[in-house]
Order: C-alpha cells, then structure tokens, then sequence
C-alpha cells in the first residue's frame, strides 16, 4: 500500500508545485516508484491528453511519469463548471472520481504526492475542499506558506484549523521565498509556532527571483502582445519591469542598482526612447544589465522608422493595443509558474529549493494510506460476487446447498 503526502498551501502563488517537485526528485533520487496526484485542478491547459491541470502537464513531462494524465487530474473545474453543479438537482459523484482514480495511480507505488489548490477551502462550493479531499485519500498534509511571520502564522494557523476540522492531521510547514535578510528572524518565529502546535518545520527556503519571476514566454502566453520583432530566448526570465514614464537617466540609474533582464514598458510614439535604446543597451553591458525585450503600447504599432532602429538590437519587441496603465496591470496579474521548457527554473530548484529541505523528517512521518472504497467500487464488487454466486448455484446441486425442505 502506497504512502502519501498532501501538499496544500495557505494561499495561492505561494510555490506547493515547487515543493511537489522537490518531494517528488527526491524519491526518484532515493530509489522510489512514484505517482503524483492534484484530484481538483483550476489552472487547466487544452493539452494533448486533453483538458488537464497545467501542474499535471509540468509533473508529466520533467519527470517522465508514464500515468495518464486524466487520471491524474480527475476534476477538471473549466469554465461554468461551478455553476452546472450547484444547479444540477443530481450532483455528479466526484468523491468517487478522486478515490478510483488513486487507487489506479497508486497501485505498486511507494509514494502518491497530492497536490491540492489553493488554500484549504478552496473547492468547498462543490463540496470537495482541500481538506475533504485529503480526508478522502487519508492523507497526512504539509502546509507551505510564503516567508513572513505575523501574516505567515495567521494562515497557517487559519488552514490548520480547517484542517483539522475534517479530522485531517497536518504534520509540518514549509516556509517559501523567505528574502535572505529575514531568513533567521523567520525560522525562529516559525520553530517558537511549529513547537506550541506539534508541527515539524521541515524547510525554510530562499526567495529567488528566477524562481518568482516570469520568463518572456510566461509573458507572451498570458497577455497576448502582437510580437513585432523576437530575438531574445522565450526561457528568458525577466528580472525587473521599467515603465517607460520616466526620463532616461531615472531609469538607468534604477537599473544600475538591480541588473538583470529588463523589459521596457512605454508608449510606441515616445521616439525618444525608441532613439536612446541602442546607447542605454551598451551603457547596460558594463552592468552585466540588458533590455531583453520592449512592451510598447498605445493605440497602433510603432512606424516604420522606429522599427529600422530596434532590428538592429538584440531584443524581442512587443506590442499591446491600450494605455501603459492597462498593460502594466495585466502585466502585473501574471501567476508565475514553472513549466517543463522552464529549463533555467528548473535548475534554480536545486539550488534554492531541494537543498532547504529536511527529506528524513518529512518521510518519517508519514505512512500507508488507508483509501476507502468508493461506491462505484463497491457496486462492482457486489456484482462480482453477485456473478461467481450465481456461476456456482449453476454448477451445483441447488437442493444440497440450501438443504432439502423437511418432510411433513
């Protein structure tokens, strides 16, 4: 019987996929069969398996996991999924989806890691919380919280209380995108919180800006710019935004203190910087500093003059019909995610990531899962002995068995 871990987290962006992963190359590392596991997805793709969560697709593709990722992910929450169930007098039996599907996954496994979504009530206006879903699996839950410390501990406490409410145990916490300045101040903060509720701390980890922020194909994907010209790498990862409303020295000034990838956001008529680029990308290069690629905006493309000027840089150019506010918004709603082309992410895990992680104590607390049968599987069952039953009053003497009446 396969052991499990149910990775759940006190809010949304805060890195569980990370820490599935991490879990998940570590067991490969140890030798383990695997399965990984997110029962209720949101964040679905239109991927060759069909609709499935993009975690799964992630998981699927970095580590070669020969499941199918139907099964992986058995509800699929699309578009209007949530009002066609509270709406529907018959509600479908998605507890049952979740628990065959498990047990399909976790046949000759030694570990199943579940990866919930979002905080641990998300789910609960189709009754299948985070936490009801681990009730399901029983699971045993590590919570992952973004750094902090009064904030941090309030939604862990909050979640850990929800938790327990469904009679589900959370056994310990990582701590993720600590900044390095506070990483000792908020493990002591989180050891003091662990030990009062019998929590394990089992990682404190970094903040990494290749980790959190978005590559230029993360960009391109979510916010739909007309690419006008593409010469920098889409795995590009781009450490800093600069909205064009400042005057030239400003900016160079900023960048100067942060380095990096830098894109650019401004105007498409603002000629000026469009003619400044070729000379700030040289002063840059002196930095260790470039401007991977520019975001111009505005009500049509830049012309054709301004185009000559910017093929002859080395950077990807974009266009977004709407005013710099607008862009900058959509900009800045972007959910950061690793995905499997995220080759320079991936590597920063093992740098930040897999290295903060106390493995030993997290293993030894969990232990086999103890899954109840669904319904559909007790039906079928049923029928299965219902079927020998019936073979066997066929081919015996029916009399002997029942016992002959008695003579009056």
């Amino acid at each position: 019987m396969a052991k499990n871990i149910f990775i759940a987290a006190t809010d949304k962006d805060v890195g569980k996929s990370t820490i599935s992963l991490a879990f998940l190359f570590k067991l490969l590392e140890m030798g383990k069969d695997i399965a990984f596991m997110k029962p209720v997805g949101q964040r679905w793709i239109a991927s060759k398996w069909g609709p499935v969560d993009e975690d799964v697709v992630l998981m699927k593709e970095v580590l070669k996991l020969e499941a199918d990722p139907v099964l992986m992910n058995p509800v699929v929450v699309e578009r209007g999924f949530t009002e066609e169930y509270l709406l529907r007098a018959i509600k479908p039996n998605l507890s049952d989806k979740i628990i065959d599907s498990y047990k399909k996954l976790a046949k000759g496994k030694d570990y199943v890691i579940v990866e919930g979504t979002g905080h641990a009530g998300v789910g609960s206006v189709f009754e299948h919380s985070n936490a009801h879903v681990a009730r399901l699996l029983d699971a045993k839950v590590v919570l992952v919280a973004k750094g902090g410390i009064g904030n941090t501990i309030d939604r862990l406490e909050l979640n850990r209380i929800f938790f327990r409410s469904f009679g589900v145990e959370v056994i310990g916490v990582v701590v993720n995108k600590v900044h390095e300045k506070k990483l000792e101040k908020v493990k002591r903060a989180l050891e003091i919180y662990c030990e009062k509720n019998k929590l394990a701390l089992f990682g404190v980890i970094p903040y990494s800006t290749v980790l959190n922020n978005p590559t230029l194909d993360t960009i391109i994907e979510d916010i739909h710019p007309q690419i006008l010209q593409e010469k920098a790498p889409r795995n590009s990862v781009i450490d800093r935004y600069i909205v064009g409303a400042a005057n030239i020295e400003e900016a160079l000034n900023y960048i100067k203190k942060h380095k990096g990838n830098i894109m650019i956001i401004f105007p498409a008529d603002r000629m000026d910087v469009i003619f400044a680029l070729p000379k700030m990308q040289q002063i840059l290069k002196e930095w260790h500093s470039k401007i991977c690629a520019l975001l111009l905006n505005g009500s049509r493309p830049p012309g054709e003059i301004s185009m000559r000027v910017l093929e002859e840089e080395e950077m990807t150019v974009l266009w977004k019909e709407g005013d710099t506010f607008a862009v900058v918004s959509e900009l800045s709603g972007i959910s950061v995610k690793t995905r499997s082309q995220d080759i320079s992410k991936i590597e920063a895990m093992q740098s930040f990531v897999f290295k903060n992680i106390d493995y030993k104590k997290v293993f030894s607390r969990v232990a086999n899962a103890a899954v109840m049968e669904s319904t559909l599987g007790k039906i079928k069952r049923f029928i299965r002995r219902s079927i020998i039953f019936v073979r066997f009053l066929l081919t015996h003497d029916i009399k002997k068995f029942f016992g002959r009446s008695s003579q009056k």
